[in-house]
């Protein structure tokens, strides 16, 4: 094939001028092959001899959309000092932006073995059974639509599973069922947007590979934490061309006036660790790519709990995440981005640092300083956790916020002030200064752990179809029973765990900071309390379409939340000054906390470790809510019960105002009832054991075009 020098960027393959410019980085490599394939397999090596700093480069002409390649490299074999080439692994361009087929472990793909005390070159040529990379011709027709710049105090983000959300739907065409084109099936995409979701997290969608260990368990990595090419959408979710069908996703998303944010994995890749297979770092640059320990270069330092580190203190390696971050907004119109063990990219070399390279380059880039950017502030390795120490614009997962949720609805003594501390943003963690919304993303559920369902419905973790006896998951879930582990035909029981959940819901729904709702959960999914299910891809994992009375009724009371959340600023977009932030949770004239006397909290009753019930008055702005609330253009009371017991308590507010109650969530599911408003100012309130009570002004339900959605729906627990 005719050829000429071409040029050492942009990394990758790069379709331009009658051709494909290749370019690869492998600093030690003695000898780079590119490797073309045509249709039936047929394998041309062609030299890159042209190389600057590090990188081998070469123009070949002729070169279309669509051709399958690889590279081979040779060099120094010495894996106990760092050294991995063998020329016999085919490994896949670390550019590359799309594979013909999902990578599917081999023994073949191991580079290595033991002979006797020598370890030697696996002989076996690899080719046959490794993914080739695509030449890719990103054309696609976006119909002038762009990314989407929804305010971070009005995000609701859904987080769900490609192939999870549509296997069992029973509206989306079966060959399309578990694919991108599925998700962006019109009758989903709807039922998202009703939920009045603004996001949707995508788990991870970057090319992976299941470990050997689940592939010889005959079971599969369906999480896809375990990445090898972090350009390339993975194929496994295609019907045809995944390019092209996820670019469709997004762009039918888009239309819908919700955002795409993909969860993201730079911390680690498949290639494990020492003893791991040759897919593509290894085989180029491996002793530079990951973090090692110093003055042993043959091992891998792990603080991904995956066998590798990826050493984003490289400058190479800080380009290629940075680039190929860039192709997924540029390219696919992605809106942000959520980064696994994001503590991990902050280690500069060993240690964390909040002003690391990798954050300040993101900070000035042009493009990704627009997007949204979501950090697990931790990782595995020492100093990893990092809750709050994240730069300023970037928004952290709380597992804060879920572990003192979780606690306070089972029925924990001494959780009350941290409960309020966490509904009013988590400023203790989050404050940075006066003109800061807080950072905090607050969730009680996410994949990793049991489903709102199964927090309410078991005890202990049940995580034995993952063939681990049991060991894997976390123990601590902070889960209640409520008398029997699992599913039950109790039917009193069967109303408590449902309205558990539905006060979770609202103090997710309801508190400062933005939202991260676990997919799933508004319909009161179940994994049959596995709180570990990355290996289950099954009816485990995927989504329950199935509309029973008690589903509907749940997905219309996270509807109603998700109104009455979006319905006032009140709800999402308070600031509060340092004086404010003393003597107890977060308080302004906006925002003021009672007991049940009707009287405002002091620091006796902060530190009452029975105390399990609250009332909070939100409103426009009054420093006496005892006179002249009635002349506010809005005002709510959001009352609390967390004990097993009823409660009376005192209205905190003049007997003149006027109130209609919106929910309450111990009574008809949660869902307005038109019957049982009560516009008035009642001296007290009967409050029900576990239970969540919204009041709002007289007439401000109306005004808002708040209703129930179906009325059949309308009937008592």
């Amino acid at each position: 094939m005719r050829h000429d020098i071409g040029r050492p960027w942009p990394l990758g393959a790069d379709l331009r001028d009658g051709g494909c410019n290749f370019a690869v980085w492998a600093p030690n490599a003695s000898q780079v092959l590119l490797c073309l394939f045509d249709q039936a397999g047929n394998e041309t090596q062609i030299p890159l001899t042209n190389r600057q700093s590090g990188i081998y480069y070469g123009f070949i002409y002729g070169i279309h959309g669509g051709q399958a390649y690889g590279f081979r490299a040779d060099g120094r074999f010495d894996p106990a000092h760092g050294w991995w080439f063998n020329p016999n692994k085919l490994v896949a361009d670390p550019y590359a932006q799309a594979l013909d087929k999902q990578f599917t472990f081999d023994p073949k793909m191991y580079g290595h073995h033991k002979v006797g005390d020598k370890i030697e070159r696996q002989p076996d040529d690899s080719a046959e059974v490794m993914p080739k990379s695509l030449v890719v011709d990103h054309g696609f027709d976006w119909q002038g639509q762009q990314r989407l710049h929804h305010r971070w105090q009005d995000t609701i983000i859904y987080e769900a599973h490609v192939k999870g959300m549509t296997m069992q739907h029973p509206e989306v065409p079966k060959h399309l069922r578990g694919t991108y084109l599925g998700m962006a099936e019109p009758v989903v995409v709807e039922y998202i947007r009703s939920l009045g979701i603004t996001a949707i997290q995508l788990m991870p969608i970057q090319s992976f590979m299941s470990e050997p260990r689940l592939k010889d368990l005959n079971l599969t990595n369906y999480w896809g934490y375990n990445p090898i090419c972090f350009s390339a959408p993975d194929p496994r979710y295609a019907y045809k061309d995944a390019v092209t069908e996820f670019k469709t996703l997004v762009k039918a998303y888009h239309e819908a006036g919700i955002e795409v944010i993909m969860d993201v994995v730079y911390n680690h890749t498949a290639e494990a660790g020492f003893d791991g297979p040759y897919l593509s770092h290894r085989g180029l640059h491996g002793r530079d790519y990951y973090r090692v320990v110093p003055n042993n270069p043959g091992h891998f330092i792990d603080h991904s709990g995956c066998g590798n580190s990826v050493n984003s203190h490289h400058g190479y390696v800080l380009r290629e995440i940075l680039d190929s971050l860039r192709t997924w907004v540029h390219e696919y119109r992605v809106d942000g981005f959520r980064f696994d063990l994001a503590a991990s990219l902050g280690r500069e070399p060993l240690d964390y640092r909040r002003d690391a390279a990798f954050f300040r380059c993101l900070e000035q880039d042009p493009l990704l300083s627009q997007v949204k950017l979501i950090a697990e502030p931790w990782d595995v390795g020492p100093g990893g956790y990092q809750v709050g120490n994240f730069p300023e614009r970037w928004f952290e997962c709380n597992d804060r916020f879920r572990d003192t949720v979780r606690g306070f609805w089972k029925g924990d003594n001494g959780r009350l002030a941290d409960f309020c501390t966490r509904v009013m943003g988590s400023r203790d963690l989050f404050y940075s200064d006066l003109n800061q919304l807080t950072r905090t993303l607050n969730y009680v559920t996410y994949h990793d752990g049991f489903t709102m369902n199964d927090l309410v419905s078991f005890n202990d973790k049940h995580n034995q179809a993952n063939l681990e006896r049991n060991m894997d998951g976390h123990g601590n879930n902070l889960s209640y029973n409520y008398g029997v582990e699992g599913a039950t035909e109790q039917l009193e029981i069967n109303l408590l765990r449902r309205r558990q959940q539905r006060n979770m819901l609202a103090t997710l729904m309801l508190s400062q900071g933005s939202v991260h709702m676990l997919g799933g959960d508004e319909r009161m999914r179940t994994q049959k309390g596995n709180n570990n299910a990355y290996c289950q891809d099954n009816e485990i994992s995927w989504l329950d379409w199935r509309d029973t009375p008690e589903v509907k009724r749940h997905v219309n009371f996270v509807r109603q939340l998700s109104e009455i959340r979006q319905s006032s600023t009140l709800f999402h977009d308070l600031q509060f000054t340092a004086h404010q932030l003393l003597n107890g949770p977060a308080h302004s004239d906006k925002a003021h906390w009672f007991n049940s006397h009707g009287n405002p909290m002091e620091i006796s009753d902060w530190h009452d470790s029975g105390r399990k019930l609250i009332t909070l008055l939100l409103t426009s702005g009054t420093k006496n809510p005892k006179a002249g609330l009635a002349q506010l253009s809005e005002y709510f009371l959001l009352m609390i019960n967390g004990h097993t017991s009823p409660h009376t308590i005192t209205l905190p507010v003049q007997q003149d105002c006027p109130w209609e109650q919106v929910f309450d969530t111990s009574r008809n599911h949660g869902l307005v009832d038109p019957e049982h408003q009560m516009v008035g100012c009642p001296a007290t309130v009967h409050l029900a054991a576990h239970s969540v009570v919204l009041w709002a002004k007289g007439g401000w339900m109306a005004e808002v075009g708040l209703s129930d959605t179906d009325e059949g729906l309308l009937c008592s627990d």
